[in-house]
């Protein structure tokens, strides 16, 4: 074979070849002008929406509910209907947790829990909260908790700053059936600010949550007096064969303490608790009422649940001594603080009947005597009992972690020394709602 022979032949091959690399930078200059810069869109696309930590050695967990309800309500006079979210401590959030691991034993973590208040029934303030004439209030975003933890399992744990004080909601967080947020002996999830009607007309300016006050925060909160979040320092002991105790101190105008028991006792599921809190600080939560104030607050309450049947009962009991403080209305003083008390009572049934979850049927009733604010004594109210009864049925979604319920609550009340009070219309409550936690 000559030489001419071989170039010939081999000129084919060679024109494949430089043809096959030609196709070959074009394929890959393409992939990287098309595929590899969408590819790479993408992947900013998912760092920009990916939650990150500041450190690999604190782990981070992030969680939380979506809670709204719809309330048609009924004053005697008018009716009409609102959309709103679940109060100022339950109401819709997002919770970023923390944790890492000292040494063995020793964990160290955060919290910090970001609210909802754009629907917010509830005014702290007693403003422009909703009632018969507004429908709409919004205290926007609001930065409830932010504290970090020391915990040992032999020691226990302590925790520094603005966090759920001991004895916080002692009573209320021992209602074990699944309707504790959407039902409780609180007025955070109800309309607190809706103005009283006698024989047929609004009575200025005294609402519903003048006949439920706790001086303890300065806001009409019904039960749980002192249940709001506050900056102090915590300490939790271990528990020891389903018992606990807390104790709190803030800025040294309160401390608490309190004790806790969760466990099952022969086919009972059982769940208890107790606290006591003195608070000082005439400012605290709501506006100033008082110049020199001390309250004390003593709460109890109890769960029991028969494991088999699914019949439960839970009761909570709260009484707030003033020591007769004066109290002030828009700078006026309208007599001594009263010692108020409450109590509460659910009964109902909790059985796992459809696969999609278990469904509460429930009844409830609740007591606030004397616990008269500075709106009611302004109008000479001496003493008072504001009854609210109800129930409701709630459906949970296993699969969704969700839980969809109706209620229906009524509340009514007599009053003594206020003429202008004599002969109060009751208000009624229907209410629909969801809950779906992340």
């Amino acid at each position: 074979m000559t030489i001419a022979t071989i170039r010939l032949a081999a000129a084919p091959l060679l024109a494949m070849t430089i043809f096959g690399a030609t196709a070959l930078t074009a394929m890959g200059a393409d992939l990287g002008a098309g595929c590899c810069s969408d590819l790479e869109e993408r992947i900013a696309e998912l760092e920009a929406t990916t939650a990150r930590k500041g450190t690999r050695k604190v782990s981070l967990t992030i969680s939380g509910y979506i809670a709204q309800e719809m309330t048609v309500w009924d004053d005697g006079k008018e009716t009409n209907a609102y959309l709103h979210g679940m109060g100022p401590t339950q109401a819709t959030h997002i919770k970023f947790s923390g944790q890492a691991v000292i040494a063995p034993g020793w964990t160290a973590g955060h919290t910090i829990r970001l609210q909802n208040l754009s629907d917010n029934p509830f005014s702290r303030s007693g403003g422009s909260a909703m009632n018969q004439d507004n429908d709409n209030f919004s205290q926007g975003l609001n930065g409830q908790m932010t504290f970090w933890y020391v915990d040992s399992k032999e020691y226990g744990k302590v925790s520094a700053g603005k966090l759920a004080n001991a004895a916080k909601s002692v009573a209320m967080f021992t209602d074990q059936s699944g309707t504790q947020i959407i039902d409780n002996y609180t007025f955070l999830a109800g309309f607190p600010q809706f103005v009283l009607r006698s024989d047929g007309d609004l009575t200025p300016p005294v609402t519903w949550g003048n006949l439920a006050f706790c001086y303890s925060q300065n806001l009409p909160i019904g039960g749980d007096c002192n249940g709001v979040v506050m900056n102090g320092v915590r300490y939790d002991t271990p528990s020891f064969r389903g018992f606990s105790g807390s104790a709190s101190w803030g800025e040294d105008d309160f401390w608490e303490v309190a004790g806790r028991y969760a466990g099952e006792l022969s086919g009972f599921k059982v769940s208890l608790g107790i606290g006591y809190s003195e608070m000082t600080d005439e400012n605290t939560t709501g506006a100033a009422v008082m110049t020199d104030k001390h309250s004390a607050f003593f709460q109890a309450g109890g769960y029991v649940q028969h494991l088999a049947t699914g019949l439960f009962l839970h009761g909570a009991y709260g009484h707030e001594d003033n020591g007769g403080r004066p109290v002030f209305n828009a700078g006026v003083n309208v007599g001594p603080a009263k010692d108020g008390e409450h109590w509460y009572v659910k009964s109902g049934i909790r059985q796992k009947w459809v696969p999609l979850g278990a469904t509460i049927v429930y009844g409830d009733y609740a007591e606030y005597d004397d616990q008269l604010g500075p709106g009611a004594l302004a109008n000479g109210a001496t003493s008072s009992e504001l009854r609210r009864y109800g129930g409701g049925v709630a459906q949970e979604l296993d699969s969704a972690a969700m839980t969809v319920y109706l209620k229906y609550q009524h509340y009514d009340a007599d009053v003594a020394g206020a003429p202008a009070l004599a002969d109060l219309e009751g208000l009624d409550l229907w209410s629909a709602g969801g809950l779906i936690n992340f």
